[in-house]
């Protein structure tokens, strides 16, 4: 069979199909078409699936090629080589000369997944202190005396089954040596123990370690009874779950599957991929995300610690492990919100921003907000991390009435959700690492709560507090409605950077905004006099 080449080009990078035999006659037609297809590229690849025969006239034209990329700053892979040319390459220890991607190995690299852009920013984040707790997001929960423990281990194992999210495993890619993730991980069945008091203790110390990251499981889970109590434990590795996949997916689908099992219904619609939206995301084009990107670098313009932070009060190591504080807010009337231009996120959000300018004596404040990230129908299905980090900016240089700025900040959110996509360059750059940040959490997903199963209510019980290491945000700002309609402000923040009395001293001023607010007509710059 003569031998065939064609080319295909893809921005710096040429693949070269090669058909039939390169023997001393072929070298010749291929040293020529290799020169001329690879002229100024960075990658040269090289289909070898079709080759029948290679002869050492061919190896020596493979490592002249393989140089010639070389000296131009590029690289030259060998793909796919027959079982015929396999076994020279082999035989002659050719293959350690040269990259070669072996169809095995490429069907191998096929089940290696990106990590979303918050994911990677979360791991490289976590990676500064590996071995702490700061990504375990774990609740330890109370049951009703009335739950049947095996069925409710049948539809915890039942729903781990449903998700490939639980099957994920951060691994280390072969060829790159970047941290990537699979989905094809075993599940490990839950099964109800039963413990000794002193066992459960323990157990209870057990789960506050860090995780293992590479290639093992990335949450835990247990059913326990002890003499006095039934208990339900889950926790997760915050880079593949957030607070609003936990409560409002995970336990909501225990619940459901829990009832059905009782009533004995059919099961429900298939459920959604996370590995196939990591996928679909990772193929937008970047000249799709440019125009959020310019967004963003504007948002997070002449970002200045000493600007926009609450001034520091200790300089260097704490004395002290404490690095969070609560307080209640003033009662907010049950209706406050309804009928507003603004949700309570956004009206709380505003406090932050004028208690952060107000602090730092500026007339300017750059904070990030987090959202769910579940924005479409089928986002909001997804098990798995979604959650979103927003830069927001507001100038207080314009007299206008809380009723405007609450408004003009309702827009501004939905204005920069249209580039929700173009994160990626926010976090890849660490733009936003040393604003303060905002999050409201609602119900369960606050420090307080239930969760409901068949009828009866958990309570939460022990939100096992990170007790290795500090904060590692600058000041965390983060307000929890719960359930009785009470609002309440937590403070988590860097204690080499602010002391309680400080952020004592921050809250009170949180405070005094939430209060203002609710007054539609007071003109905001006044409160930051």
């Amino acid at each position: 069979m003569a031998l065939t080449i064609t080319s295909v080009t893809e921005g710096n990078t040429v693949t070269l199909t090669i058909a039939g035999r390169l023997s001393a006659l072929e070298t010749a037609e291929f040293d020529a078409a290799f020169t001329e297809k690879t002229q100024g590229m960075k990658q040269a690849l090289l289909d070898f699936s079709n080759v029948e025969y290679i002869a050492s006239a061919g190896l020596r034209s493979l490592f002249s090629a393989n140089k010639k990329m070389a000296r131009q700053g590029g690289e030259m892979k060998l793909l796919y080589p027959s079982e015929e040319v396999a076994e020279v390459l082999q035989a002659t220890r050719f293959d350690n000369l040269i990259k070669i991607v072996w169809r095995e190995q490429e069907d191998s690299f096929s089940r290696l997944y990106p990590l979303r852009p918050i994911q990677r920013w979360m791991v490289d984040t976590h990676f500064m202190k590996a071995k702490s707790t700061m990504m375990n997001t774990g609740a330890l929960v109370r049951l009703d005396p009335a739950v049947d423990m095996e069925r409710l281990a049948a539809a915890l194992n039942d729903v781990l089954a449903s998700y490939d999210i639980f099957r994920c495993r951060l691994v280390i890619h072969p060829e790159t040596g970047d941290i990537c993730q699979r989905f094809d991980g075993d599940i490990t069945k839950v099964v109800v123990e039963t413990l000794s008091d002193e066992a459960f203790e323990q157990r209870k110390r057990e789960i506050k370690l860090p995780y293992d990251l590479i290639d093992h499981p990335l949450y835990r889970i247990y059913l326990m009874e002890t003499s006095t109590a039934k208990y339900f434990y889950a926790d997760f590795y915050h880079a593949i779950m957030d607070g609003a996949a936990i409560a409002m997916l995970f336990l909501r689908e225990i619940d459901k599957r829990y009832v059905r099992s009782e009533r004995g219904g059919k099961a429900g619609r298939q459920s959604a991929s996370y590995a196939g939206y990591i996928r679909e995301e990772a193929e937008i084009p970047q000249a799709e995300l440019q125009a959020g990107h310019d967004y963003w670098t504007r948002m997070l313009a002449g970002f200045d610690e000493s600007r926009h932070l609450p001034p520091a009060d200790i300089d260097g190591a704490s004395d002290t492990p404490e690095h969070e504080i609560e307080v209640p807010f003033p009662v907010i009337e049950k209706d406050f919100f309804k009928g507003r231009e603004f949700t309570e996120n956004t009206f709380f959000m505003g406090a932050s921003l004028l208690a952060l300018a107000k602090s730092a004596g500026s007339r300017e404040a750059i904070m990030g907000w987090v959202h769910n990230g579940r924005v479409t129908l089928s986002e909001k299905r997804l098990m798995g991390l979604m959650l979103d980090q927003f830069p927001i900016r507001w100038d207080f240089n314009e007299d206008i009435t809380a009723a405007a700025f609450l408004g003009g900040l309702e827009a501004r959110v939905n204005e920069g959700m249209q580039y929700r996509k173009s994160l990626d360059m926010v976090y890849g750059s660490g733009l936003e690492d040393e604003c303060a940040s905002f999050i409201l959490q609602k119900g369960n997903l606050g420090r307080r709560g239930t969760i409901k199963l068949g009828g009866t209510e958990g309570l939460i019980e022990e939100m096992p507090a990170n007790e290795i290491s500090a904060a590692e945000n600058t000041l965390d700002i983060e307000v929890n409605a719960h359930d009785d309609s009470t609002f309440s402000l937590v403070l988590d923040y860097d204690n080499n950077r602010y002391s309680a009395a400080a952020m004592q001293r921050f809250a009170t001023i949180m405070k005094e905004m939430v209060v203002a607010l609710q007054d539609g007509d007071c003109v905001v710059t006044e409160l930051l006099k």
